[in-house]
């Protein structure tokens, strides 16, 4: 007997997002393109987020998992996701976020029309609570120092490439719910690293991309909803998010076997990340952590050069964050 299977698991991950869950099951629903199935996934919500979800579209649910203590990490609901999956390609589509209509057929049509490609992705926009879009040009602006041109058409590019020169750098998939990608490809690369917090995705589209190409489509198609960073504040004033980033390039360095010039320019990518991140929307990194966030850049990085720019940096920074405390006081 033959069994037929989805040609898209739809995993969608949840924690505490009730409000948002109708938006979401609804522009999942709304899709052109039918040939998938439905993995709902709740992380020990406690809002009534199961009650939304199985009540309401509870008969378009393939598969139903809750957790009953929360993880804390989106990464282990990422690689459950996929474990229970039967499809070909995997859309991670989180809870909060919202797409449009054609968003399956478009990226579906890709990946069959171009098997060595592994990772389709598109432009997102960010939306607010009422969904709402905060900024039309926030995707183009965000890669723009890495290319002002290159995002504003569709492409296909080697993946290797495509880390060397520009994942690098920054993770220029700003959000999963934007991603079809190839299941065999996902758990051959090992899935999402759970020891990872913040990092977890760019690390993973990374080893993917070592053993095919990348797509991306320039048409706005995901809308990833912006929430009160509480969680991005604590990584980063922590320095956990750091810790995360420079290990991640790490990888890179090592897996991808950057050049000199290559590793240059993804450790001033970093040093622009701290001194953006001293003083910001999450908070300020007060004296004693940047002098930490100094110490793990120097356990990364040992060429004398970069050690030089490392303690210049921990200057400018303190000097940064003092001010800044003087001028709260």
């Amino acid at each position: 007997m033959i069994r037929n299977l989805p040609l898209v698991s739809i995993v969608i991950p949840n924690y505490n997002y009730a409000r948002f869950l109708t938006r979401r099951f609804r522009t999942v629903l709304a899709q052109d393109f039918h040939d998938y199935e439905i993995i709902f996934l709740d992380d020990a919500s406690n809002d009534g987020s199961i009650e939304v979800a199985l009540d309401s579209f509870g008969k378009y649910i393939n598969i139903a998992y809750t957790s009953n203590v929360n993880s804390g990490n989106p990464f282990i609901q990422w690689n459950r996701g996929v474990e229970l999956s039967r499809g070909k390609y995997i859309w991670i589509a989180e809870a909060d976020d919202e797409c449009e209509p054609h968003f399956l057929e478009r990226t579906v049509q890709v990946m069959e029309e171009s098997p060595e490609v592994l990772i389709v992705y598109c432009h997102t926009l960010p939306i607010d609570q009422e969904s709402r879009i905060l900024d039309p040009s926030f995707y183009l602006d965000y890669v723009s120092e890495l290319d002002r041109l290159r995002w504003r058409s569709d492409f296909i590019a080697d993946g290797s490439q495509e880390v060397r020169k520009y994942l690098s750098r920054k993770n220029t998939i700003t959000n999963v719910s934007g991603v079809l990608f190839r299941r065999a490809s996902y758990m051959e690369a090992g899935g999402a690293p759970e020891s990872l917090r913040m990092c977890g995705d760019w690390i993973t589209y990374c080893r993917i991309l070592r053993k095919g190409s990348i797509a991306y489509i320039s048409e706005p198609l995901n809308y990833h909803r912006q929430h009160p960073a509480n969680h991005t504040s604590n990584s980063v004033l922590d320095l956990s998010y750091f810790s995360e980033f420079l290990y991640v390039q790490e990888y890179i360095g090592n897996a991808f076997n950057l050049n000199e010039d290559e590793k240059d320019r993804a450790f001033f990518r970093f040093l622009r990340e701290w001194d953006r991140l001293t003083i910001s929307s999450y908070g300020r990194i007060n004296l004693y952590n940047t002098y930490r966030l100094a110490k793990i850049a120097f356990s990364y990085h040992n060429k004398l050069s970069r050690d030089t720019l490392i303690a210049g940096h921990m200057v400018i920074n303190v000097v940064k964050s003092l001010m800044a405390k003087w001028k709260r006081n």
